[in-house]
């Protein structure tokens, strides 16, 4: 039998470390969180290393080719609807970041149904067990009536018909947007996949006819995308097929679409979206990304990267009406999060004043800012007051970042604001007692807390006016 012996390693060759290539280096490394810190920050802050330097990098090409004007389409899959993203979709069209929209049969199904009821998504095991399942007759009807009735394509079908019919819940609705926005929206449907193609009014002919016109505008779409983008967000098969057919046909008729990039986001890595997506048409010359991760996480922080990348914020971008404010409070409260609400004229800001709203934003998760009008602040300091105006207070204010919304209210004090917000902390400085504070009693009666936070002695716009002035400091 062979013998193997153990071999001798002393004369094996080195190297000294700094003389080898490695893949990963300090410079690559996060930056650890910090307290107040902006969007900008945190996007920066990432590894540059794998998806960290891929989102980043992605995100940027994105930025370019939006800011180049090129075309950037992008295909929904249902669970886009279904996590509750229409907001920020419809968001990114408005600003015209997104120049088309494909999705399948389920996606615009999904839409629809949350701009007939505010609701979608039944639960298919209870329903397939006595056969109740997908037999909604509003979706169906809805769907089916404007199909059969339209010579056009699917999607501007359903759009027209949203935004015609006046949904109560169009505002949330993809396809209503994109009518009134004018962006080709494409539905594109496999027949017998969809729950309205088991209803009495469906026709397969009229579904075949604007399903496949829908085809031939996303081959138009497709055709422009030289310089642009196209990401799959959430179809494992029907949309990475199609984007794979319509790429073909631009490319046969003699369009350039070659130097472009794509980008597949999904909670799992299928095989179609990676090699359809982003393999196969990315090869002569463009780039594809895969992001893999919950819609409801990934979308709304690439939305928030493209924002953060291409606008500055208007001054008066955090100040919202009364009724906003409570809109956006009863949201807070239904997802749990805690809101803080302090109040004041806030006229010439000082170190005091940015020391103690950063310390009130830490006790909660949203800080809403009750600031005085104008006239408001002249009843209670004086006819000299207020030396700056609401919009140059709030302007100012707006930039700070723990400071969420600005709510101006024209009273001499907030107790009707507070009573309508009904915050879950009230704060307020140390130099109020906790029996003097507006709305303590609303507050806590609803289980709500009422606190001060200590002023930075010697900080106060009276003293700075004096100052100015040339009075006794």
């Amino acid at each position: 039998m062979r013998k193997f012996p153990p071999i001798d390693l002393s004369k094996v060759k080195t190297h000294a470390l700094s003389e080898r290539d490695s893949k990963v280096a300090l410079s690559g490394f996060a930056t650890p969180a910090r307290s107040g810190a902006s969007f900008g920050h945190f996007l920066t802050s990432l590894p540059d290393i794998l998806i960290g330097a891929d989102f980043r990098q992605f995100a940027r090409q994105l930025a370019r080719a939006i800011q180049n004007k090129k075309t950037i389409a992008i295909g929904i899959g249902g669970h886009v609807i279904k996590c509750g993203l229409s907001p920020v979709i419809i968001d990114l069209m408005k600003r015209g970041y997104i120049s088309a929209i494909a999705m399948n049969g389920a996606t615009a199904i999904h839409d629809i149904e949350i701009a007939m009821h505010g609701q979608t998504s039944e639960d298919v095991a209870h329903g397939l067990q006595d056969g109740s399942f997908g037999m909604a007759r509003d979706t169906g009807d809805f769907i089916n009536h404007a199909i059969n009735a339209s010579a056009g394509g699917y999607g501007s079908a359903l759009g027209k018909k949203i935004t015609d019919t006046d949904l109560p819940h169009r505002d949330h609705s993809i396809l209503a947007h994109a009518h009134i926005l004018d962006i080709p929206a494409t539905v594109h449907v496999a027949i017998g996949t969809d729950i309205t193609h088991q209803q009495p009014g469906v026709s397969g002919e009229a579904i075949g006819r604007a399903t496949f016109e829908d085809f031939r505008t996303f081959c138009s779409v497709v055709s422009t995308l030289e310089g642009g983008a196209y990401l799959n967000i959430g179809s494992a098969v029907i949309l990475p097929e199609l984007f794979l057919k319509a790429l073909t046909v631009a490319r046969n008729l003699g369009h350039t679409v070659d130097h472009f990039t794509t980008a597949n986001f999904d909670m799992i890595q299928h095989y179609r979206p990676r090699v359809n997506v982003v393999q196969r048409p990315t090869m002569q010359g463009g780039e594809g990304y895969a992001f893999t991760g919950h819609h409801e996480l990934m979308i709304p922080l690439l939305a928030h990267a493209l924002t953060r990348m291409l606008e500055a914020p208007p001054p008066d971008h955090k100040m919202i009406t009364r009724e906003r404010a409570i809109q956006i409070r009863n949201r807070l409260k239904d997802i749990g999060a805690k809101v803080v609400f302090t109040n004041g004229c806030f006229d010439l800001i000082h170190r005091g004043h940015i020391t103690y709203l950063q310390k009130a934003s830490t006790h909660g998760e949203v800080l809403f800012l009750g600031l005085n009008t104008d006239a408001s602040v002249r009843r209670l300091k004086g006819p000299d007051r207020p030396i700056l105006s609401l919009e140059d207070r709030a302007g100012v204010l707006a930039a700070l970042e723990c400071i969420d919304y600005i709510i101006p209210f024209a009273e001499d004090t907030p107790k009707n604001l507070i009573a309508a917000l009904l915050p879950d902390v009230l704060i307020k400085g140390g130099d109020y007692q906790p029996e003097e504070i507006v709305g303590r009693e609303e507050v806590e009666s609803h289980g709500g807390i009422v606190t001060t936070i200590p002023l930075i002695e010697g900080q106060s716009t009276t003293s700075i006016i004096e100052k100015i002035r040339g009075g006794n400091t």
